[in-house]
């Protein structure tokens, strides 16, 4: 059964065509990579994104929270306090489910989990052939500013009382083999009235028997503040592990939209090595066991080949998250924002489906999703549940 916002009414007229946000070959857009380097500090590194939430909220935002009684002191500590969890890779098919769900909120001008034909998340999924799943989940959010705007609202969570969003990144509750190996992200464009502008939806995942994935992102620190920022990504570097039992080697370059980069491996300690053409960034002996690891290479630090100083593009500095397992804790790396007490910003809806124990307000059915709905009392609210399956 799904969920639809009650207050929500489309906007009837003529509209030119929503843009979509197209992914380049092999991996995120920009943007993508950018939201997906969030996921990964808040996973990874939870101190360091109750800090860039701090640091990121704007006016309205702040406006917003006030007009919900939102202590943002109280959720940065409770964010910084989370358990850490392994990083997420990119997964092609799951951006595409999540970007046709994007497409179908657009398109009607309403915030919501059940796609236009009435499908469920787990319907999508098996139809895209995302199958015998261990975990899944979705966050989506239809009147976002910006990455950073949605990335707020799915942390911060305001008046969410079950953090759906909030536990579909951090998964405070979620044993090691329900942790999500892999996100998919669907942005999407619309110019409709009280809608948008960017329709962001995110669906996680693991699949049964799914290897764990060396990744990371290779990029050039502009602002020097050693962290990842849209428009940083270096395209064309070759990351290559081999692994120093057996000798083979698997080789990947990152991508020219984001600089990321991620490949599947089997358990067992790699060395990895990033290259520019011929010139080493920096080598590391890396441990894969069932969970997924990040190694990322800041470019504009000292290479370890530094024949040539005055290459432009100066190198790397990686950080490294291996979540091996629940108790581990590596290191790593508004149109409608409430300006008066009548109006907030829209706040995004979340769906999980897991093995793992749900929250009281949804109810456990086999085989299917059930949602329970929260009303807001002014217009433009939405509606947030989350669900489990047997």
């Amino acid at each position: 059964m799904s969920s639809r916002s009650s207050t929500i009414r489309r906007s009837f007229g003529v509209e030119s065509l929503e843009s979509r946000e197209v992914l380049s070959a092999g991996g995120p857009s920009a943007e993508a990579q950018a939201m997906l380097e969030v996921i990964n500090m808040a996973r990874t590194n939870p101190k360091a994104a109750a800090q860039w939430i701090g640091s990121h909220v704007d006016a309205d935002v702040l406006a917003t929270l006030d007009y919900y009684n939102v202590n943002l002191k109280s959720v940065q500590n409770d964010i910084a306090n989370s358990p850490v969890r392994p990083p997420v890779a990119w997964s092609d098919t799951l951006a595409g489910t999540a970007t046709r769900q994007s497409q179908d909120q657009a398109d009607t001008g309403i915030q919501t989990h059940a796609g236009a034909d009435g499908s469920s998340l787990d319907q999508r999924l098996d139809r895209a052939g995302y199958k015998n799943r261990v975990s899944d989940g979705e966050n989506a959010y239809a009147y976002s500013k910006s990455v950073d705007h949605a990335m707020e609202a799915f942390l911060i969570d305001w008046n969410v009382s079950s953090l759906g969003h909030r536990k579909n990144i951090l998964q405070p509750d979620a044993t090691p083999d329900q942790f999500y190996r892999e996100v998919g992200i669907g942005i999407v464009k619309t110019n409709k009235a009280n809608f948008g502008p960017k329709v962001i939806t995110q669906d996680f995942g693991r699949q049964a028997g799914s290897k764990a994935e060396l990744l990371g992102v290779a990029y050039n620190d502009k602002n020097g503040n050693d962290a990842y920022d849209m428009g940083e990504g270096q395209g064309d570097v070759t990351v290559s592990a081999t692994n120093v039992s057996t000798g083979k080697t698997t080789s990947t370059q990152t991508w020219d939209s984001g600089g990321g980069y991620q490949m599947s491996l089997d358990p067992g300690t790699y060395k990895v090595v990033a290259k520019v053409g011929s010139r080493t960034v920096r080598t590391d002996q890396v441990s894969i066991n069932d969970q997924n690891v990040k190694v990322d290479y800041n470019l504009s630090q000292p290479w370890q080949d530094s024949s040539d100083d005055s290459d432009s593009v100066a190198a790397a500095g990686a950080t490294a998250a291996d979540s091996a397992s629940a108790s581990s804790a590596p290191a790593t790396a508004s149109l409608f924002a409430a300006s008066t007490p009548t109006t907030s910003t829209p706040a995004p809806t979340t769906q999980q489906a897991s093995t793992s124990q749900e929250t009281p307000v949804v109810a456990t059915v086999s085989a299917a999703i059930k949602a329970d709905s929260g009303k807001g009392s002014f217009s433009n609210s939405w509606v947030s549940w989350t669900a489990g399956k047997k």
